[in-house]
């Protein structure tokens, strides 16, 4: 090898580092996606709360399903509603911060819904309202903790989801189990 192809290849080596340590550099200071900077109490954090939300997706699905009560369907049209967009916020979140969820939901989950599968009428009504508001009550603690986060996507997302998890909770604890199909028209919404 003479001199120029020496050269040369010295040169495309230096090319090529300086593009692998601009890709690496990118790469670990892209914002959409950061390791790191989350601690373990903010993952627990996004693994329960998909976990909490899946199951009560799944549980509002099955009412929607099986209750014939007005106020049952629009509690659980809003439960899925909501559960769902604040999913999808939680996935994004996990993505970003390279946690692994899963948005199935949990063998609790699926235990409560065969369990709720077996009860029609008032029976099922008054089932599915005590596992939204005891599941929410929970859901509320587990949020709480987390707009204490030292992260701010972590916080603001639990702050932001609160005033929707007590809004289920008062919807459920104020529905009457008992009304039939023609009851009253849907609480309202504040």
């Amino acid at each position: 090898m003479d001199l120029t192809q020496i050269s040369l290849l010295i040169g495309i080596l230096a090319l090529v580092a300086l593009v692998i340590y601009y890709q690496r550099k990118d790469s670990a200071s892209h914002p959409a996606r950061m390791l790191g900077n989350i601690s373990k109490e903010d993952r627990h954090f996004l693994r329960q709360a998909v976990t909490v939300s899946a199951k009560e997706v799944t549980l509002s699905q099955l009412a929607l399903k099986t209750s014939a009560t007005a106020l049952v369907q629009y509690m659980a049209k809003r439960i899925v509603d909501d559960c769902t967009q604040v999913n999808r916020k939680l996935a994004s979140l996990a993505w970003r911060y390279r946690v692994n969820v899963s948005a199935e939901p949990g063998p609790d989950a699926q235990q409560k819904a065969k369990q709720l599968r077996t009860l029609r009428g008032s029976a099922f009504d008054q089932a599915y309202d005590e596992v939204i508001v005891a599941d929410h009550r929970k859901a509320i603690d587990l949020f709480n903790t987390a707009a204490q986060s030292a992260n701010p996507d972590i916080r603001r997302l639990a702050e932001a989801t609160l005033p929707t998890l007590d809004l289920h909770v008062k919807m459920a604890e104020e529905l009457d189990p008992r009304m039939t199909a023609s009851g009253a028209p849907p609480l309202p919404l504040m």
